[in-house]
């Protein structure tokens, strides 16, 4: 499957702002109103087919991943714990992060295949939407143009913390 340019822009752009966060799933829900896009009944049982799939996903996945993050906490706090296996346990959580990540990308760019150009520049506009309102939240009142990553959200808090010297 060949990707545009701008097509790939946008799938950077969600995964970097945590819309396709799949430990935040519920988030990608609420950001993509699949309903909005005007879908047909066939493209709307594919996309209910999709959504199946990532759910038994994410279900084998994220209750593996919490209980290693449980794990993790008790361990960091215990000052006798193992740090071998503080070591272990984190890069089993990065793995299950990451294998996250992919299935939920997997999953979006399989959704967005189905869907007209039409439709797909609608999507664009909702997930731009989207970033720009947990941006929002991030730096409430900000008025700095919305950039497609954390580093104006960094950046704003920073200037926040240390105003410039002429203020």
């Amino acid at each position: 499957m060949k990707i545009s340019k701008r097509a790939a822009r946008n799938l950077a752009l969600l995964l970097i702002s945590g819309i396709l966060t799949p430990v935040q799933a519920d988030d990608v829900h609420c950001a993509i109103n699949w309903k909005r896009l005007g879908l047909t009944p066939q493209q709307s049982q594919h996309i209910q087919l999709l959504e199946a799939q990532w759910n038994s996903e994410y279900m084998g996945i994220q209750p593996g991943l919490v209980e290693d993050q449980r794990r993790l906490t008790r361990l960091l706090s215990d000052p006798k714990s193992d740090s071998l296996e503080i070591m272990a346990l984190q890069q089993s959580i990065a793995r299950k992060r990451e294998q996250l990540r992919s299935a939920a990308t997997a999953n979006y760019l399989r959704k967005r295949q189905i869907l007209s150009e039409g439709q797909q520049h609608a999507l664009e506009d909702m997930i731009r939407e989207a970033i720009a309102e947990r941006q929002h939240v991030v730096v409430p009142g900000s008025q700095a143009e919305v950039m497609p990553d954390r580093i104006q959200s960094l950046i704003e808090r920073v200037r926040n913390i240390w105003p410039h010297p002429d203020q």
